[in-house]
């Protein structure tokens, strides 16, 4: 999702004849595209901060300071179910960009109407206490911006005084922005494009900080959808991934697998990530029977103990979930399967982790990634929990986990070798190529060249390993 988006901002910059550079020495800008999944993440972003020289400008976006936006700013959106700003409605062609803290009491009149909420685009003073924190701290800080107000971009420099050749496309929301080929600078990968089906989530899990970070969830037109796909492969892209939070949810995701699964030049396509009481039989059909549509699925588990799924607000108990992964293994077509474990939510106790322990022996993953719990400030479970697991006792559950995953990854890798695989080499050193197949398995391949690279190439596996394998190319 963040791939997508920042490639989003870097063609629209482009579009404004800024220049795309790849480090910070050569740029005047330097844009932090943010996560709050976790806390960590954002604890990260100060010490990263501190390094920007002096005399770059700093401008973030999405997640971290979305969800800090001044609720007391807005008492005038009293309609607004969640008085906050990510959950204004879009606004107009050609909005006036406001600092809150110099909104004048006629502004403030004019503020009482709901319609009038279409003129007015947020930034900087509107995301307190963050941003009157980090302009103590980093005065080359130039812009807070919400991204959903992207594609207002032009007006927002403008107000900053950058002299702006103002684009004449008419856009109605910042995805509308296609980000063009190569598009992937980020990734060193010119075969992939990540496209979102959705944009914002309703799910409210209790740990979870994305709904008050990004708002409540739309889908996209279908239509949109299928023609940003066109347009990466005609644009030499071949693996098309579909994402965000819960893409399944999707009123039209069958309709987008199968019209996408018919375009000219795509080679595989794959999504993450889905939700298990969302799939249905005709998409079990798919994988199965669909070579294009990758044989792997990355679904989020978190916990396999009903009393813990409950605390999270998971919308789905431990039998679903076995009932899902059931079918999964009951398909004629082999799929690697993939997952999120938080380990130690708060009052997790012995007995919910050895069912956790009990799924993971079941559903035989081919990679877990391990979730350090950290609480959220807003969520339902930083009011509700507290953090009462010891820090023995998470390194002990980490540990046996993390020991399980790599006994299960290698009987599991061991199945793959004499396979012939396509593998998309994306990054070479000494020869050795790296780095995954249509399972999303990590690989070393011996024998490439730089002509492999960012390219699809045949190999053997020769030799498995927990986590990797290893091929030869042919």
């Amino acid at each position: 999702m963040n791939y997508s988006d920042s490639a989003r901002i870097k063609v629209w910059l482009q579009n404004l004849w800024w220049e795309y550079v790849a480090n910070v020495d050569e740029a005047d800008v330097v844009i932090f595209d943010t996560c709050s999944v976790r806390q960590k993440s954002e604890d990260k972003i100060s010490g990263i901060l501190k390094d920007i020289p002096k005399n770059k400008k700093i401008w973030i976006t999405w997640c971290m300071i979305q969800h800090d936006l001044n609720p007391g700013k807005f008492f005038w959106l009293k309609w607004q179910k969640f008085k906050r700003g990510n959950f204004l409605p879009e606004t107009n062609e050609n909005p006036e960009i406001i600092w809150l803290n110099k909104i004048e009491k006629k502004e403030r009149t004019l503020l009482n109407s709901k319609q009038e909420l279409w003129n007015y685009v947020f930034v900087n003073y509107s995301y307190i206490p963050i941003f009157t924190t980090f302009i103590k701290k980093f005065p080359n800080l130039e812009l807070l911006f919400r991204m959903d107000d992207l594609h207002h971009l032009p007006h927002i420099l403008t107000k900053l005084g950058y002299d702006i050749k103002q684009t004449e496309d008419k856009l109605k929301n910042y995805l509308s922005i296609i980000p063009e080929n190569p598009n992937f600078d980020f990734t060193n990968n010119s075969k992939s494009a990540f496209v979102p089906i959705q944009i914002w989530c309703s799910k409210f899990c209790s740990y979870c900080i994305v709904p008050f970070a990004r708002g409540l969830e739309k889908n996209r037109d279908i239509e949109e959808i299928l023609n940003e796909i066109k347009f990466h492969l005609k644009n030499g892209k071949q693996e098309i991934i579909l994402v965000w939070q819960i893409v399944n949810k999707h009123k039209d995701f069958l309709e987008i697998l199968k019209k996408a699964l018919k375009l000219e030049w795509l080679k595989r396509l794959r999504y993450t990530s889905p939700y298990p009481t969302y799939y249905s039989d005709e998409i079990f059909a798919l994988h199965e029977n669909e070579e294009k549509l990758c044989p792997q699925i990355h679904i989020p588990l978190q916990s396999w103990s009903d009393e813990i799924l409950k605390k999270m607000n998971r919308w789905y108990d431990s039998n679903q979930f076995k009932e899902f992964i059931y079918k999964l293994k009951n398909l004629k077509r082999e799929i690697s399967i993939t997952t999120d474990i938080i380990i130690w939510f708060p009052n997790e106790n012995e007995e919910d982790f050895a069912k956790t322990i009990e799924l993971v022996e079941y559903a035989r993953f081919d990679m877990i990634y391990m979730g350090l719990y950290s609480s959220r400030p807003l969520t339902l479970a930083d009011k509700l929990y507290k953090d009462n697991i010891s820090d023995v006792v998470k390194e002990q559950r980490r540990k046996k986990l993390n020991d399980l995953l790599k006994q299960i990854s290698g009987k599991n890798n061991e199945k793959e070798i004499w396979k012939i695989k396509d593998i998309l080499i994306t990054n070479i050193q000494d020869w050795i190529g790296m780095w995954y197949d249509d399972k999303l398995k990590s690989f070393l391949v011996k024998g490439v060249d730089e002509k492999s690279l960012n390219n699809f190439v045949k190999a053997e596996v020769i030799n498995a390993y927990p986590l990797k394998l290893e091929a030869k190319i042919l």
